[in-house]
């Protein structure tokens, strides 16, 4: 048995509560939760105190939160903020039991050879510490109203625990997923794996990658 762990930096990322029961959760309601996470990501930032602001943030968090779990599309989401005040790059994590041949699932996973891209998929070997050797590929996809959207997929394997694990995230503004790459790799190499008896905290020590 294992359970996913993502080391994150505060300042521009915000996790989803994936809870139905908010009673099991440190807040008593959604927009609680949306009220808290507005205040504290615009905190982090140094933007001024504006109930206004604030307000509208809660109310988008909580929208993109019912959107995201509705949609079914993964097991964890997360929003990337380059900016409070703009909307946020929803990213989707999968993980589950490993499924065939290695090689063969992390390309069917990165989407190495995806069939709707308008372009050859650009695929690269991408590293994690706690999953190894896994692939990246960026993909530029035609959408119904035939505007492009770009997508970015990562998939690993830990074969001590036996699971593949999924990064994805898209955008129909292109500049805006590119601008976003940098932060979405590290990201992606902050995902760990942990058995169920772990202990994170004596596990991490002083040289916790954990962000501040």
């Amino acid at each position: 048995m294992s359970w996913i762990h993502v080391d994150y930096n505060i300042e521009y990322w915000v996790e989803i509560p994936m809870e139905s029961d908010w009673g099991e959760t440190p807040w008593r309601s959604e927009k609680a939760w949306g009220r808290s996470a507005a205040t504290a990501l615009r905190e982090y930032r140094g933007l001024p105190d504006s109930k206004k602001e604030a307000k509208n943030l809660a109310k988008a968090l909580v929208a993109h939160r019912q959107a995201l779990t509705e949609s079914n599309l993964a097991r964890e989401y997360y929003l990337h903020f380059s900016d409070p005040e703009a909307r946020p790059l929803p990213v989707h994590l999968w993980y589950g039991p490993a499924d065939g041949p290695r090689e063969d699932a992390l390309r069917k996973h990165a989407r190495v050879e995806s069939s709707d891209a308008m372009l050859p998929p650009q695929s690269v070997e991408f590293s994690n510490e706690s999953f190894g050797r896994g692939l990246k590929t960026r993909t530029h996809v035609v959408l119904d109203d035939e505007t492009v959207a770009m997508n970015l997929w990562y998939a690993f394997r830990n074969d001590e625990y036996g699971v593949d694990l999924i990064v994805s995230s898209s955008s129909g503004d292109i500049g805006r997923l590119a601008d976003a790459e940098p932060r979405l790799d590290e990201f992606v190499q902050g995902i760990w794996i942990l058995g169920d008896n772990v202990d994170l905290l004596a596990e991490a020590g002083e040289e916790s990658p954990v962000s501040e």
